[in-house]
């Protein structure tokens, strides 16, 4: 190992067998049991080695690569159940040194904190699969409630930009994951690590936990015009803010985000199981909507689909879509079931009637909103017994006997084949 990091890196060395020599160290600290010899003297050959930046970037590769069981490929971690980090590796990453620039001052954030090195390097060497590492890892802790161990600990105070990153992509695949099992109850069983509150009862995980306590979170969406940095809650950052009880960020970062992700996240929010919190937050957040854009939004979503929660709020915001005319509107009303409006907006039927009449006469984009209003008008007569307001279809004229031969075959002429 001296003699390696006495040569020094190059291009040759990161792809050389030479740098395997990092990798069997790093496989050999992960399988030494604890507080034995092997595992005294693998941690001392790492603590030289991680004084090279290419030497400490090979060791982190492989010491997440061994987390997900060897593999040497891009990983979801969110498909994977967590795995205890071995003590004498922990000890290694909360190792305190200089140079970090964030909190707290230990290897693991000094490394991430340093720039992206040039040479080529592991499939698992990028800091985002380091952070992204550190956060799964640190759901196989068992602390107590009140407390947490030696990783959680860390995210629950960092705030390291890449480790803030992976927690709110953890936090999103959690509400995702909340919000598919609302849907589909018989889902197939697979990992589900980032789980938000236990399945048995009400109580948050240790994720949850963990963000909660992260005073640097939510991260603030970019300014307007820049994409959400990868890794980051994007849309998701506003049911960030109301799980962290900071409801004076969430309208705010609502406003700043793009309208379709904001009512996508919110329609996830209200299925989030556990305390009602959130998903009371997100329904008062959907009848609230300052943009036209969220609000003709939401107003799709009510049609498209019957989504119960997002007709609640059309019929409670008094929402209309802002591209329909005094008759399409009147057409909207019929097909969510807003009685009372309806029936003072169009008591005869008339508006509604005259929208439906001709297909080719609505303005451009409009064809979307005449079938889809039709067929959501339809099943609002259906369901409520009211008749719909539809125009009478068109009277066509009985099909005569065609006069003449039937067909151009010989067998459609009598005296064809086989009447010889």
């Amino acid at each position: 190992m001296r003699r390696l990091l006495a040569r020094g890196f190059d291009p040759h060395t990161a792809q050389s067998r030479e740098a395997g020599a990092l990798r069997e160290l790093a496989r050999l600290m992960w399988a030494a049991p604890e507080d034995s010899r092997e595992a005294r003297i693998a941690a001392r050959a790492a603590d030289e080695a991680a004084a090279d930046p290419f030497a400490l970037r090979e060791l982190l590769a492989e010491f997440c690569a061994q987390a997900v069981g060897g593999v040497h490929r891009r990983t979801d971690f969110s498909r994977l159940p967590p795995r205890r980090v071995p003590p004498q590796i922990t000890a290694f990453l909360l190792e305190p040194v200089d140079g970090a620039v964030h909190q707290p001052g230990v290897r693991a954030v000094a490394y991430l904190d340093a720039p992206e090195l040039p040479l080529p390097g592991p499939v698992h060497g990028s800091r985002r699969d380091l952070a992204e590492w550190l956060v799964h890892a640190a759901n196989a802790e068992s602390p107590a409630e009140t407390s947490f161990g030696p990783l959680s600990g860390l995210l629950a105070r960092t705030d390291q930009p890449h480790l803030l990153a992976a927690l709110s992509s953890a936090f999103v695949s959690g509400v995702r994951d909340g919000a598919h099992h609302a849907t589909h109850p018989d889902a197939r069983e697979q990992p589900r690590p980032y789980l938000l509150w236990r399945e048995t009862e009400a109580a948050p995980t240790l994720l949850t936990r963990m963000l909660r306590a992260n005073p640097h979170l939510p991260l603030l969406p970019p300014a307007a015009g820049e994409d959400d940095p990868p890794g980051s809650a994007g849309a998701h950052a506003v049911l960030l803010a109301l799980l962290r009880d900071r409801p004076d960020l969430a309208g705010p970062i609502a406003r700043a985000t793009d309208a379709r992700k904001l009512v996508d996240a919110l329609a996830q929010g209200v299925l989030q199981p556990g305390p009602p919190g959130i998903a009371q937050g997100c329904r008062r957040l959907l009848r609230r909507l300052d943009d036209s854009a969220a609000r003709d939004e939401v107003c799709v979503r009510a049609l498209a689909g019957d989504d119960r929660e997002m007709r609640a709020a059309v019929a409670e915001a008094g929402y209309l879509p802002s591209m329909l005319d005094e008759s399409g509107r009147a057409a909207f009303l019929f097909a969510t079931e807003q009685w009372e409006r309806y029936d003072a907006a169009d008591p005869r039927g008339l508006l509604v009637t005259g929208y439906f009449a001709d297909v080719s006469s609505r303005p451009g984009g409009g064809e979307w909103w005449w079938w889809t209003l039709k067929y959501a008008v339809v099943t609002a007569a259906a369901r409520s017994g009211r008749p719909a307001p539809l125009p009478a279809p068109p009277t066509t004229p009985s099909s005569s006997r065609r006069k003449g031969p039937v067909g151009s075959w010989p067998t459609s002429y009598t005296g064809g084949f086989g009447s010889h």
